[in-house]
């Protein structure tokens, strides 16, 4: 599985893991490819809905959080069956999206305010 290079005009070159970019592709609507480019018209909108997912990444985030705080005011913090022990492992664990997109939301900014395309390929 090789890394993605992403590039633009507006903004300097990153990369991006297969997997990691095939959940961007299926926030976005598109289909995945190891290559291929965003024009400029088309940025805007896939901004709005990464920003959109983001969102709903945030929202379930602190909803967790507070399930954790009850259990813990409830005194039941240290008290979970395994398969909470593994939710709570998994969540500590995760890199989220917002981190995951971060350099791609910067280069799309950028690329929406220079009106140029963004491209990603196998280097």
């Amino acid at each position: 599985m090789a890394l993605l290079e992403f590039r633009s005009k507006a903004a300097g070159g990153f990369f991006m893991m297969p997997d990691t970019f095939k959940t961007v592709c299926k926030v976005l609507g598109r289909p995945y490819s190891e290559s291929g480019s965003l024009p400029p018209e088309d940025i805007p909108a896939a901004i709005r809905l990464l920003e959109q997912e983001i969102e709903t990444e945030r929202i379930f985030m602190a909803e967790q959080e507070k399930k954790r705080a009850q259990k813990e005011r409830e005194g039941r913090a240290g008290f979970m069956t395994y398969e909470e022990e593994e939710e709570e492992r998994k969540l500590s664990q995760r890199v989220s999206f917002r981190m995951r997109v971060f350099p791609l939301m910067e280069m799309l900014q950028a690329a929406a305010k220079k009106g140029v395309p963004v491209m990603w390929g196998v280097p």
